[in-house]
């Protein structure tokens, strides 16, 4: 077991976010009256100068607020600029470029597009002008995903989920990984999260397995999670097990979380048969079904399902976040609809932009059939790692809530 690790890699799992750590601005509503009155308004003037005075009274106010302007369910983005066409593409049109235009204001070099939204929404987009995608400038919130950085909008009854920040409470450790399984030959890296005191303590602990782990850490800050959690007396301290897709976390092209995460039984057995008693001899876990847990997000979300599913004697926990049930032609919703009910409790959930949630509903209502111990929920996001950072809290609770 190598514990030691590259300073640029500890920078990276100890860092926060890459997006904004305040709950950020108040909406744009508050800053100036509705977009359409403000529109008719400006069409009642007859001269040009009089117009720019007013786009440019509105912009400099949304320029103040730092975000766009949004009231109860209508988001209005604006563009201000010289182009023949802008559009926007985000997640409620997903992702199209052609499909939402923001028409100019008669007169002006103001361009306007309109969404409705629900009130507790949070969604990322970017802007098309003139074929090029960019941020929009009058907007200050951004998100960092997979795919880089976007703007960010946050309805007026979105909660942001304040466990997520770090905070100066005491810090649990994180050891790094690479095992080699004798019979499989599979390497595997991961990063270990011990919690405050385990150094100088005796207890065992519970132990959560994370796909994907190392986006886990820096795209949705988990260990900072688990770190107010327990430090609050919300949850009971546990180890986690970040799994690392890569072999070699400096080189992408070692990543094998595609073929991995599909339904692979040699990938949960190396995991179960081979890495799990590793790590049992190495740190102080509790053992059996109802202390070992499993979760992950889109492909991640499917194989952890897999994984409680084949082996509940292991996995008696299991968190699937936007879950990419599709796979394989609904495989695995197939195989539980079919299959005799297993003994393993599963905290389920997606969100309702254009996210998992037609096949999460589906896999939802078999498991209540069936008599699962099932927790379900739905948020008005997309399939992104901020959606799934605000649900970390939910799941440590309900698997190791202390209240």
């Amino acid at each position: 077991m190598n514990t030691g690790s590259a300073a640029a890699l500890l920078l990276l799992l100890t860092q926060t976010p890459m997006d904004p750590a305040l709950p950020g601005p108040e909406t744009g509503g508050r800053v100036a009256e509705r977009f359409q009155t403000f529109a008719a308004r400006v069409a009642s003037i007859a001269d040009s100068a009089g117009r720019s005075r007013e786009v440019d009274a509105l912009v400099s106010r949304i320029r103040e607020a730092g975000t766009v302007m949004a009231e109860d369910s209508t988001l209005t983005l604006i563009y201000r600029g010289r182009a023949r066409h802008v559009f926007v593409a985000g997640d409620p049109n997903g992702w199209e470029p052609g499909r939402d235009e923001l028409k100019r204001l008669p007169g002006t070099d103001l361009f306007s597009c309109t969404w409705t939204l629900d009130p507790a929404a949070r969604i990322e987009y970017k802007l098309v002008v003139d074929s090029a995608w960019i941020l929009d400038p009058l907007n200050t919130l951004r998100a960092a995903g997979g795919f880089g950085e976007n703007s960010e909008v946050r309805m007026p009854r979105y909660r942001f989920p304040l466990e997520t920040l770090p905070r100066g409470v005491p810090h649990g450790s994180i050891d790094t990984i690479s095992f080699t399984g004798p019979v499989s030959g599979r390497r595997t890296s991961a990063y270990v999260y011990v919690p405050p005191g385990y150094r100088s303590g005796t207890d065992r602990y519970p132990v959560l397995y994370v796909t994907d782990g190392g986006e886990y850490l820096s795209r949705a800050g988990m260990n900072a999670v688990l770190d107010n959690l327990i430090a609050e007396g919300e949850i009971v301290p546990l180890i986690a097990v970040f799994l690392e897709p890569r072999s070699d976390p400096a080189d992408p092209r070692t990543n094998t979380r595609m073929s991995d995460y599909a339904l692979n039984d040699s990938f949960i057995g190396a995991l179960s048969g081979e890495l799990r008693p590793f790590l049992l001899r190495r740190y102080r876990m509790l053992d059996g079904p109802r202390n070992t847990a499993i979760m992950g997000a889109s492909m991640g979300g499917l194989i952890a399902t897999y994984a409680a599913f084949m082996h509940p004697e292991t996995f008696g926990l299991c968190a699937a976040q936007s879950p990419s049930y599709q796979w394989g032609n609904d495989t695995l919703i197939t195989m539980i609809r079919s299959g005799p009910a297993k003994d393993f409790r599963i905290y389920l959930s997606t969100g309702t932009i254009r996210d998992a949630e037609r096949r999460a509903r589906i896999m939802r209502d078999i498991m209540r059939e069936k008599g699962y111990a099932i927790t379900y929920a739905e948020y008005p996001e997309s399939h992104n790692w901020l959606n799934w950072r605000g649900r970390l809290g939910e799941i440590l609770r309900t698997f190791w809530g202390k209240r």
